[in-house]
């Protein structure tokens, strides 16, 4: 009797401390989210309309060892991040995309992914911020926003 009775003050705890609900996305209906991919051949991306997740989404800094690995403006794709970064070029890391892919970030706009993260952030967006920017960075923290697919390289 105890046990069932701390097992419910428990159960009641977390799920106060979780807040209103559980964020669960729900299935999608039939038919949604399979429309026909249509191709540009121009740029070689296949336009797909698939419908975002929301995903956990932080930010990391090129160019800093402890952040990356021993070679720190080098991504996986070989491209030198921290050129691209300094000149504009919105980059992140993702392993449940190919690279090359573009994502849509709510409230961030379209970023590359050039880069991987740590296998045990397969669902994760990192988006990569100045070397200079670190403090910028940890302001960020981890946000959970909406992201989708904007388009893939074929």
């Amino acid at each position: 009797m105890k046990t069932t009775i701390l097992l419910a003050f428990v159960i009641a705890v977390v799920f106060s401390w979780m807040g209103p609900g559980i964020n669960v996305p729900a299935p999608l209906p039939p038919g949604v989210g399979s429309e026909i991919m249509t191709v540009d051949n121009q740029a070689g991306y296949v336009e797909s309309r698939t419908y975002g997740l929301v995903r956990e989404v932080t930010a990391y800094n090129v160019g800093v060892r402890r952040q990356t690995s021993d070679t720190p403006c080098i991504g996986a794709t070989g491209e030198n991040l921290c050129r691209l970064v300094a000149r504009g070029l919105k980059v992140c890391a993702a392993n449940f995309v190919d690279p090359e892919t573009i994502l849509n970030i709510e409230g961030y706009g379209e970023c590359v992914v050039l880069d991987r993260m740590n296998r045990r952030f397969a669902h994760r967006v990192d988006i990569a911020m100045k070397k200079n920017e670190v403090d910028r960075a940890l302001e960020f923290g981890i946000q959970r926003r909406h992201v989708e697919v904007a388009n893939q390289r074929r």
